[in-house]
């Protein structure tokens, strides 16, 4: 993954050494990430998807982005953020609590904003927003275990989301949401 790294941070301006224990710990979690959505792959299976610019490289990008947020390697993170957007179309920030079986399905155009607090197995398809509703204010947004959000919806404000919600294409959530909940345009009343 290293050598991998190494090439993608050719394409950004300074490009900077990443050390090894990074790239190792942000790898160990994209494993961890992908397979309680998908058990039977192998970690070489894994690094193939993400080498390949499958959906696995940006949850790498994005843990990796963690791994240095954490180690407060501030020169850095413009370079990970940057190589996100580049190559994933997506915009994640590393300051988030996101724990494990985060996964994004063709992130393309998705915003994962500042400061969200998400449980396990959360999944995020194309055109997803997270987000405040004032640019730089509140804590974030809580969101339970299995949560998933589908093409072009988002959550919006600083809620709590609870835990086994679908929300469904196109869908824009403004309020709280119980566990156990299907949203969907025509059942809409959040």
């Amino acid at each position: 993954m290293k050598a991998f790294l190494n090439f993608l941070l050719k394409n950004v301006y300074e490009p900077q050494f990443v050390d090894s224990k990074f790239v190792d710990l942000a790898f160990d979690q994209t494993v961890k990430d992908v397979n309680f959505h998908f058990p039977d792959l192998t970690k070489t299976e894994i690094r193939s998807r993400i080498v390949n610019n499958n959906n696995e490289l940006a949850i790498f990008l994005f843990r990796l982005g963690q791994e240095i947020h954490s180690a407060e390697l501030h020169d850095l993170k413009p370079q990970i953020h940057w190589l996100l957007k580049q190559y994933c179309s997506c915009e994640l920030y590393f300051n988030n609590d996101v724990d494990d079986g985060f996964y994004i399905v063709h992130g393309e155009g998705s915003v994962l904003g500042s400061r969200n607090k998400i449980g396990k197995g959360f999944v995020m398809h194309q055109g997803c927003t997270i987000g405040h509703k004032k640019n730089g204010a509140g804590a974030g947004n809580v969101i339970g275990d299995n949560v998933t959000l589908y093409a072009n919806s988002s959550i919006i404000g600083e809620l709590n989301i609870g835990n086994n919600v679908i929300i469904g294409a196109h869908v824009l959530i403004t309020k709280d949401i119980p566990d156990n909940t299907v949203v969907t345009i025509k059942n809409i009343t959040y």
